[in-house]
């Protein structure tokens, strides 16, 4: 790329070039190295740094048989240097990149519940409309340092339900998740629920599945009612897979995002909604919103740029649904 030209005593001098022949050899310490790592002939390299120092009228290098040393003034140079050239390395990447076709291998993480429920029923549309594109998912750890997990798996991006960790990461929401309370009709009809029931009555005494282990409470709110409802739990489990398969089993009453049933409706895995008239929701209270988090870069790769917004818009779509019944 060639940069701006100055001129001192008629002599014509390539900044951009010059400047990153300045900062080759300051980093080789050697003019023939430099030369080399920038596919140069060692008299264009010479050159470049002699028409440097005549524009600037110093010296910057210390010649001597054990090699080149920056001088004073070429020390302070060089600082401002590599700012200006990273500054304008990332300026051209960016302007560049809003244009270039998003491609290569997109690594995402995401537990397995979000992958299979979320993920993969969009992932069919968006490889249709990225042909360069190739994903790779991975299942997320408990996303404790997030930060430090990306970069160690070479991750591009994460998708995760529930408030984002202060992992110093940019996150997008993607999707606003509601707790749906559902369970098998046969356990329903024992329990002789009705929509419009008091809650308190109906569910007194039921097993609830539990994901941490300990009882669950609901709490369920309507036009200024509000109940917390407290179950016994005989089976805890952490996967929302497995929680939603040994509720359809009937094994007892379960609080699933409601995008686990994003592709397909409860009533397809052998369940149905209770208290759709309800807020229903984790007591203490829990988010089950769905946000994606990336690395923070000056330049965000169109490969990420896009999995985001296309994610985005499935998320958007779904939340815009009308409340499927079971």
């Amino acid at each position: 790329m060639r940069g701006a030209r100055m001129r001192r005593g008629g002599m014509g001098v390539d900044y951009v070039t010059c400047l990153r022949v300045l900062l080759a050899t300051a980093d080789a310490g050697s003019l023939s190295r430099a030369a080399t790592v920038l596919d140069l002939n060692v008299s264009s390299a010479s050159r470049a740094i002699a028409e440097l120092e005549h524009d600037l009228g110093a010296a910057l290098f210390n010649r001597s048989t054990r090699g080149l040393h920056l001088t004073e003034i070429g020390e302070r140079f060089l600082g401002r240097a590599r700012r200006i050239l990273a500054d304008l390395d990332d300026a051209r990447a960016e302007a560049t990149s809003l244009n270039a076709a998003p491609r290569g291998c997109l690594r995402v993480l995401a537990s397995p519940s979000v992958g299979r429920a979320v993920i993969a029923p969009m992932l069919p549309a968006f490889l249709r409309a990225y042909p360069d594109i190739d994903v790779e998912i991975r299942s997320g750890p408990a996303f404790g340092d997030l930060s430090h997990i990306l970069i160690e798996s070479g991750a591009d991006v994460a998708v995760l339900s529930g408030r984002p960790p202060d992992s110093g990461l940019l996150f997008r929401p993607v999707l606003t998740g509601t707790w749906w309370a559902v369970a098998a009709p046969d356990l329903v009809a024992h329990m002789g629920l009705r929509d419009d029931r008091d809650p308190m009555g109906g569910l007194s005494g039921v097993a609830c599945l539990s994901r941490t282990g300990t009882p669950p409470a609901w709490r369920c709110d309507r036009a200024g009612q509000a109940h917390v409802l407290s179950f016994p739990t005989r089976v805890a489990a952490d996967s929302l897979d497995m929680l939603r398969t040994l509720a359809g089993a009937g094994a007892g009453l379960a609080l699933l995002p409601d995008w686990m049933f994003m592709d397909r409706p409860p009533a397809a895995f052998g369940l149905v909604r209770i208290l759709p008239g309800w807020r229903v929701t984790p007591d203490p209270d829990e988010s089950c919103d769905l946000s994606v988090l990336y690395p923070r870069k000056k330049v965000v790769p169109p490969k990420t740029r896009a999995f985001v917004t296309a994610l985005g818009a499935a998320g958007r779509a779904f939340d815009a649904r009308t409340t499927p019944t079971a």
